[in-house]
């Protein structure tokens, strides 16, 4: 069985999701915002590229209403997903601050925020990329 072209494409697009924040969440201990722009830079070029070669290399892309269902169903769960998490990071930034452990005059709060919250971003897509293959593999 082949794969159509809107699975190749998802394919490409988790490779390179776990390609450039994998390293950048797991193996940097330093992060500043420069990091965060240049990753955000890296996913655009690789997109580009992987998609580019998936687009010459397949005939057929043409989509039909169930690579919409299932597109939405991504969002869905994406969504839910970066909803779920902010809730829960909101929730926990209350009981720091109820329990007077909120470091509010350290300078590295501001990115320690913006580390947190884009990994929120970076679960939620995953998230949606992982549950479209699924979709697609279910035959949904």
């Amino acid at each position: 069985m082949s794969l159509s072209y809107r699975e190749k494409s998802l394919y490409a697009s988790l490779v390179a999701e776990l390609v450039v924040y994998g390293p950048y969440f797991f193996l940097h201990r330093q992060n500043s915002v420069n990091k965060v722009a240049g990753m955000i830079v890296a996913i655009i070029v690789l997109q580009i590229v992987l998609q580019s070669i998936i687009a010459a290399a397949t005939r057929n892309r043409t989509t039909d209403e169930r690579d919409r269902l299932i597109e939405l169903r991504g969002y869905r769960a994406g969504y839910l997903m970066l909803v779920s998490l902010m809730v829960l990071g909101l929730g926990l930034l209350w009981v720091h601050a109820v329990m007077g452990r909120f470091p509010i005059h350290n300078p590295w709060v501001a990115l320690h925020f913006l580390n947190v919250f884009f990994g929120m971003v970076v679960i939620a897509d995953i998230t949606k990329t992982v549950a479209q293959i699924v979709a697609y593999k279910r035959g949904l």
